[in-house]
């Protein structure tokens, strides 16, 4: 434990300042497409080949997810459960959620999807296990 930061809660300001990277990167690409002369309109366009496109989908990602994955966080140190297999499905979450980000922006992303797929599977399954031990008698 860090300054009374249990592991997570460290995962999930790990998670939200991910989340802020990507914002970050998105909002580089977009000025650099726009400062050569794109159009806005160009933003919105569906193209797994152009980083712009994939760094939108790597950021509504982890939009989407941060609610579920602060709910469970927070239900977990409201109620005083801790643990090692808390803390091992917090590490394991944010791990996935890292991975599915960067297998989102990589080159050719469009030819991941199984493999952003399954990154996305082990989020839900440390979900569905959060909401299992969270739901089981302390």
């Amino acid at each position: 434990m860090t300054s009374g930061l249990t592991v997570p809660l460290l995962g999930l300001v790990a998670f939200v300042a991910w989340t802020i990277t990507l914002v970050i990167a998105l909002s580089v690409a977009r000025l650099r497409h726009l400062a050569r002369g794109g159009s806005v309109r160009d933003l919105g366009i569906p193209d797994d080949r152009r980083l712009i496109w994939r760094l939108f989908r790597a950021h509504a990602n982890p939009v989407e997810n941060l609610p579920l994955f602060a709910t469970v966080v927070l239900v977990a140190t409201v109620a005083g459960r801790e643990g090692p297999a808390i803390d091992a499905l917090a590490v394991a979450y944010l791990c996935a959620r890292l991975a599915q980000s960067i297998s989102h922006v990589a080159p050719r992303a469009g030819l991941r999807f199984n493999v952003r797929f399954g990154f996305f599977l082990v989020q839900l399954a440390c979900l569905a296990s959060f909401v299992i031990i969270l739901a089981a008698p302390a």
